[in-house]
């Protein structure tokens, strides 16, 4: 089959990531797979990632009259503008990565218009802003076509399902697949873990607290400053170690001066490859207000690290088996400290079967096979329903 996977992206993370990831298994499963997205300042680069991955980038952008809610037939004639050339690719079916509410519905008209079958992949917990009647008529039409999906958690499919009611096909469905990751790639390396150490001038016997991701306002990167600033009073050996780059950048080094933590905080900005900062860490926490699935928190755990994260519903579902992760009150910071403490204060014997505990956890529930497992499945089943 030719297939369309489309998105709307505002920067390289889990979903572009996991659409990475579906690329590659659908070229094994002799599928052609095409990409379209709109503009972002990671593009150029993401082209890259995709060719290598076995995808082709097209340029195709309907004009977003439903997310921006220009609802007036101008407007969604700008983006029936588009059909022809969608129509020229002679696409059998497409995949919408969704991140955000109804974001992407553009692209789902459209499709719909053009008589192309399509699937959600829905990628955050939506939260409970409704489109207008005018809004929710208009959405019912863009998923004429629309014949299933899946969520990356069970509270992510939750949240669509309660957000999207009364505007899916009968028929459709929605399953729960959740990200998996390499656990290969990710596994602890005791030599990588001495040369980044040397190299960062962190002192072996330095307890390490790693911070992974975009840093942005939903992943409060301030908020894990201050933990481990309070960590700090109590282990003054500890560093904190902040992996990648974002907006919230300059507030986070505002912070950092305001609490003189200059010799404690490591900032390495964004990195090509993260797995070697987890293998020269010794406990990973993600203070994040809004997921959908924790990739770092996998890749954490892969790497043997005890995890620290939110006790929210999201966590809960894809972490809560698992005894090497601390779940803490989103909004209490001696909480968290607290959980810190009670790693570092773990004799080497204990730590060493948390971590093993750790892996174990990544390796039966959180590994890219059992992803890919699952995922050919739901388009083996796709693609039974279009020849039905």
């Amino acid at each position: 089959m030719k297939i369309l996977i489309c998105s709307m992206p505002s920067a390289i993370g889990g979903m572009e990531r996991r659409i990475e990831a579906e690329i590659r298994l659908l070229t094994k499963l002799g599928h052609e797979v095409l990409v379209a997205t709109k503009d972002f300042p990671a593009l150029n680069e993401w082209k890259c990632d995709l060719t290598n991955a076995g995808s082709r980038y097209i340029k195709w952008r309907p004009y977003k009259f439903l997310e921006r809610r220009h609802f007036a037939a101008p407007f969604r004639w700008l983006a029936l503008a588009t059909l022809p050339a969608l129509r020229r690719q002679r696409i059998d079916f497409a995949h919408i990565a969704m991140p955000w509410n109804f974001v992407g519905l553009s692209m789902a008209y459209v499709l719909s218009k053009a008589d192309i079958p399509f699937v959600f992949g829905i990628h955050s917990k939506f939260d409970d802003n409704h489109l207008s009647n005018r809004g929710r008529s208009l959405a019912t039409k863009a998923l004429t076509n629309f014949i299933g999906g899946y969520a990356v958690s069970e509270p992510v499919k939750t949240a669509f399902v309660r957000l999207y009611d009364g505007l899916l096909p009968p028929s459709a469905s929605i399953e729960t697949i959740h990200n998996g990751i390499d656990i290969v790639r990710f596994k602890s390396d005791p030599a990588i873990r001495q040369n980044l150490r040397r190299q960062l001038r962190i002192a072996e016997e330095a307890f390490v607290v790693l911070f992974c991701g975009r840093l942005d306002a939903n992943k409060r990167p301030l908020f894990a400053l201050n933990v481990f600033a309070e960590f700090l009073a109590s282990h003054p050996q500890g560093r904190l170690l902040i992996v990648g780059d974002g907006p919230e950048m300059a507030v986070l080094k505002t912070g950092i001066d305001a609490l003189k933590l200059q010799d404690k905080v490591i900032l390495t900005g964004q990195v090509a490859n993260p797995a070697p900062y987890y293998s020269a860490s010794d406990c990973y926490l993600s203070t994040s207000a809004l997921e959908g699935y924790s990739l770092t928190t996998a890749e954490a755990l892969a790497s043997g690290l005890p995890a620290v994260v939110p006790d929210d519903d999201v966590f809960n579902s894809v972490y809560g088996a698992s005894t090497a992760v601390q779940r803490c009150n989103p909004a209490a910071p001696a909480e968290w400290c607290q959980a810190l403490l009670s790693v570092v204060q773990l004799d080497a014997a204990a730590r060493q079967a948390l971590g093993q505990s750790a892996q174990k956890f990544a390796q039966t529930h959180l590994s890219v096979e059992m992803m890919n497992q699952k995922l050919a499945l739901f388009y083996e089943n796709i693609a039974s329903k279009l020849k039905h």
